[in-house]
């Protein structure tokens, strides 16, 4: 009933019957009609409103009949933001929102030195949050432990233990998840037996799970612990555009995990391909990206070989071209970057053999180096790094390659290059013009406005040009450019669900408490978060106090889940529907009231206060008339109820832009 009403709200506001403040206000009134009065009418009220405040209302709002529509006013891109808007606009864009008293603090140091550190993080001190990052130990897992959990989840140990039970006294099949012991070992009277039932490779793959001393649902914990990791940083790091960027690129490069095994790789990807190369140089990241097993198996470039004809003359292998187009429509020339299908498909040639690493002899390698570990406590398995070649690691393999001469993009590559063929790809794409001009218009998409203005993409450009791809000099011609700064910018863009969420939490003084795994029950906490990105969402919806995750999947982004190779799109505008609306009020409600366990706040951040100070601390005091009014109304009903106020003005059309 609520959200079909924020439905038919939305349709009027969107056709025009509602645009223009009167009209929203008496849509407001009518809108009230339908709600009983309840704690949750109010916010989605609001919510409603803001569809028909949006610009994609205002473009799709009816000429008038009688006399021309009025002209939609130039934005201004070259007046420059002044005061408390200034650094309230720039948290809001190089960090996840202001948290109390940090306006007033950076005006007083200085906002140009804030802005000036935060492009040097390795400078600024965030011991804390490093503290409770130090405690989830598979994020620092070595990449076969990694693939050890992900097949003991995934079925193949789980068959062999069913397998070796069934053996041993036709046991019924285990839990994986409420069994939070390591798999015992096998009882010496079903050994017999329990060969009989498994395969060589499942023998093999159950004696190394077993010596690695890893937990049922230990890869579903591992992405809990990277969600919490990523939650952690965006809400108390004082690194704050440090963890932009890491949303930005890790999105750039986006990779699914629930796609295979990529649940596992994902770990050393953020870790190893995304995170170092933050303020590095382009080209290092982006090959960092192509050797990246979560790549190559998400885009399926372990699979592209060139085709070889057996004695029989049957034909094995061949080209895969995901990898190939979506390196160059998204990962640099972008869709209109000036290549053809005769480039996509002489550039998978050029990576036929850039594969995942595998073979019999690091499988024994890991196994012998796992039976050496076997009396290692869990935590200690998962510090301890194998030695062996690792299963999840970049692998060239030469006889896959495709050894004829190439040529893309006007360059030609003679034969016999190797795996220095994908290099000189890389090295072709990376300095390309048209790389320089795409990555310049998304992070402006990023950062400035969805529709930005040409004059600060080219800029960005040409710095990225110049550079060679210097991430920081990029950075700072982005951040120093008039348009950035300007009234033009200011609340231009709508928060996505993540961006909302932790904005919020950092709005309240809020801070992300961090499971410790070590503790069996914090442990299952993490599976539970986990289980939100692997498509296990019911376990965290079940739970009486509910993750961060899970309620920002709930509003349409789950964490490491975006199933298209595009990541999520960097126009706002796409996170505009009644249903995500709804969502995103409901989430204000619940973390006031409490009901978000990883987030604490305090019962002092929670008292009631008048409204002019609450839309300061929580909106710079830009609190529109219509807010105004339907938030007093709420204030002369409950004048105590600090939660509830805070909650509505978290749901307010204000505070969904940035």
């Amino acid at each position: 009933m609520v959200n079909s009403h924020c439905v038919l709200f939305t349709k009027k506001a969107r056709s025009g019957e509602l645009f223009g403040p009167l009209g929203l206000l008496n849509g407001l009134e009518t809108m009230k009609t339908h709600f009983s009065k309840t704690f949750v009418a109010t916010p989605l009220i609001l919510g409603c409103a803001f569809l028909a405040i949006s610009p994609l209302a205002a473009q799709n709002a009816p000429k008038m009949a009688t006399s021309p529509a009025p002209k939609v006013p130039a934005v201004d891109w070259k007046t420059p933001l002044s005061g408390e808007k200034r650094v309230a606009h720039v948290l809001n864009r190089m960090a996840f929102g202001p948290r109390p008293g940090e306006i007033a603090q950076i005006q007083k140091s200085g906002l140009d030195a804030w802005i000036a550190s935060q492009l040097s993080p390795q400078k600024i001190a965030d011991e804390r949050v490093e503290a409770q990052i130090k405690k989830l130990a598979l994020l620092r897992a070595d990449s076969n432990t990694l693939r050890l959990a992900y097949e003991g989840d995934s079925g193949q140990v789980r068959r062999a233990l069913e397998a070796r039970m069934r053996a041993e006294n036709g046991a019924a099949r285990p839990n994986r998840l409420q069994n939070v012991g390591a798999a015992p070992q096998v009882a010496p009277q079903a050994q017999q037996r329990m060969q009989e039932v498994l395969n060589a490779r499942q023998q093999q793959t159950l004696e190394e799970y077993e010596a690695s001393g890893l937990l049922r649902g230990s890869s579903v914990q591992a992405i809990g612990e990277l969600s919490s990791a990523k939650l952690v940083r965006a809400t108390n790091s004082n690194r704050q555009l440090q963890e932009v960027l890491a949303d930005f690129w890790s999105n750039h490069f986006n990779v699914d995990v629930r796609k295979g095994p990529v649940r596992a790789m994902k770990i050393a990807d953020e870790r190893d391909a995304i995170r170092p190369h933050l303020f590095g140089n382009f080209r290092e990241m982006l090959g960092a990206s192509a050797k990246s097993p979560a790549m190559l198996w998400y885009l399926d470039n372990y699979r592209s070989t060139a085709q070889i004809t057996m004695p029989n003359g049957n034909k094995r292998g061949g080209l895969n071209e995901n990898y190939a187009r979506e390196l160059m429509e998204l990962h640099t020339l972008g869709v209109d970057g000036g290549y053809s299908q005769k480039d996509v498909t002489e550039v998978a040639r050029a990576f036929t053999g850039w594969g995942i690493g595998n073979g019999a002899g690091a499988r024994r390698e890991a196994r012998r180096n796992g039976r050496n570990r076997a009396q290692n406590t869990n935590a200690n398995a998962q510090n301890t790094p194998a030695r062996a070649a690792n299963m999840l690691e970049f692998r060239f393999n030469a006889a896959a390659h495709d050894n004829g001469p190439k040529e893309i993009l006007g360059v030609k590559l003679p034969a016999n290059g190797g795996q220095k063929d994908g290099e000189t790809v890389l090295d072709l794409l990376a300095a390309h013009p048209s790389t320089a001009k795409f990555i310049a218009r998304k992070l402006c998409v990023r950062f400035i406005a969805d529709e930005p203005p040409a004059s600060a993409v080219n800029r960005v450009a040409k710095a990225f040009s110049d550079s060679n791809g210097d991430l920081p000099t990029v950075y700072r011609a982005l951040f120093t450019s008039p348009e950035f700064g300007s009234v033009g910018a200011y609340r231009a863009k709508i928060k996505s669900p993540f961006e909302f969420a932790v904005s919020a939490a950092r709005a309240l003084g809020g801070q992300f408490s961090v499971a410790d795994p070590a503790n069996p029950r914090q442990r299952m906490w993490l599976v539970s978060i986990g289980s939100v990105s692997v498509g296990q969402n019911n376990r965290a919806q079940n739970l009486p106090r509910r993750p961060i995750a899970a309620e920002i999947a709930n509003m349409g982004q789950p964490l490491w889940a975006c199933s298209p190779p595009t990541g999520w799109s960097e126009n706002s505008q796409t996170w505009v529907s009644s249903s995500a609306l709804v969502a995103r009020l409901n989430f204000a409600l619940s973390l006031t009231s409490g009901k978000i366990g990883d987030i604490v706040l305090t019962q002092d951040t929670l008292r009631a206060a008048p409204l002019d100070d609450l839309a300061r601390d929580l909106l710079g005091g830009d609190i529109a008339p219509a807010t105004r009014a339907v938030v007093t109304q709420e204030i002369e009903k409950s004048p105590s109820d600090g939660a509830k106020i805070r909650a509505l003005l978290l749901g307010s059309p204000e505070f969904q832009r940035r």
